[in-house]
């Protein structure tokens, strides 16, 4: 049986290859012809709940084109698919994978912008970005091993409650300078998330805690 330092070295010179899950929408994807040729991944692809390529059962990414993304924002698929991402157990990703085609839907370029904004602060999902199907196979490739060797760095910095009144308030949080103790005022006093975020600025005022500067705040990101 070999040492623990032999084991070492057989471990440096052929790393542990990544269990890299695929969904079948991305069968014809030229990222997933790249990932098989690589030697990082173990590669499958089966019907995945939510995401696109799930890293390890770790992390989980759901990989955009431009286009995909002003379509999905157009049509209303966007903000469904990232709620499920952000009750995903593993950590959410969204991959958006160049390049900007010429013409895209009609969707407002201060439309895209938001909703990248609110993906990232309503529902706290990183929004990362890829030149080309080449770029994102680095992408999760690191991704890969960031996930292998600093696990808690890719976890979400505070624990995702399990009942549906505790996602309720840690949706709430994503909201400039909303805590947990606004959170619940703010959902005590309007009964739900979509009260709370088409309120109007004179009726988030109304709140504890909320003045003038923060209501515009909320208004401004939701809006």
């Amino acid at each position: 049986m070999p040492s623990s330092s032999q084991r070492s070295r057989l471990t440096a010179m052929h790393p542990a290859r990544h269990r890299l899950r695929v969904d079948f929408a991305e069968q014809h994807a030229a990222l997933l012809d790249l990932a098989r040729a690589c030697t990082d991944f173990d590669v499958q692809v089966e019907r995945l709940t939510v995401g696109d390529y799930s890293i390890d059962d770790r992390v989980v990414v759901e990989r955009k084109t431009y286009a995909d993304f002003a379509t999905s924002l157009a049509d209303g698929r966007l903000f469904p698919q990232a709620a499920a991402l952000a009750r995903c157990p593993h950590r959410p990703i969204i991959l958006l994978e160049g390049p900007t085609p010429p013409h895209l839907p009609n969707v407002h370029p201060h439309a895209l912008k938001g909703a990248v904004i609110s993906l990232a602060v309503m529902w706290r999902l990183p929004v990362l970005y890829a030149r080309n199907p080449a770029d994102s196979l680095l992408v999760l490739r690191n991704l890969a091993r960031q996930a292998n060797l600093a696990a808690s760095v890719l976890k979400r910095y505070d624990r995702k409650p399990k009942r549906l009144a505790g996602r309720k308030l840690y949706l709430l949080q994503g909201l400039p300078g909303v805590g947990p103790e606004l959170a619940h005022r703010l959902l005590q006093q309007f009964g739900s998330i979509e009260r709370v975020i088409t309120a109007s600025e004179d009726a988030l005022m109304q709140v504890r805690g909320v003045g003038a500067k923060k209501a515009a705040q909320i208004r401004q990101l939701v809006t």
